[in-house]
């Protein structure tokens, strides 16, 4: 279960994410903060470093790496149905929602790259899988 910190941490995380609105966490201030990300090319875990316009105060905003365990047929199944549905998936973990990248492919199937960039997991996938071909 988590806390009401870890929940707030979590949600300013997705607003960064999706390029929505944040305002600063100062009580007295709640300006507008201008975000910038941070992340490494390669990064598994986003990282967001947030200025408030007003108070210059600075927030560091990143994921939580944690790759143990991995994600299950099932939820990937599932992922990519939501995804299908043109609904945004969420990550089973954690319930940051999942980017899809589609991947060039030689042979003209669908492959994809699944990234939850709150805990860091990730994994490739063809679409229809092989068993929705029997």
């Amino acid at each position: 279960m988590k806390s009401e910190l870890e929940r707030q941490t979590h949600r300013r995380f997705v607003q960064a994410l999706q390029h929505e609105h944040l305002t600063c966490t100062k009580n007295e201030c709640g300006g507008p903060m201008t975000v910038t990300d941070m992340t490494p090319h390669h990064g598994r875990v986003k990282t967001y470093e947030a200025v408030c316009e007003r108070c210059h105060n600075r927030e560091h905003i990143a994921g939580s790496e944690q790759t143990s365990p991995s994600w299950d047929v099932a939820s990937i199944t599932m992922m990519a149905e939501v995804h299908l549905l043109h609904d945004q998936p969420t990550c089973p973990f954690d319930d940051t929602p999942i980017t899809f990248i589609s991947m060039p492919n030689p042979r003209r199937k669908a492959r994809y790259r699944l990234l939850c960039y709150y805990c860091g997991r990730h994994t490739e996938m063809n679409w229809p899988p092989p068993e929705a071909k029997r």
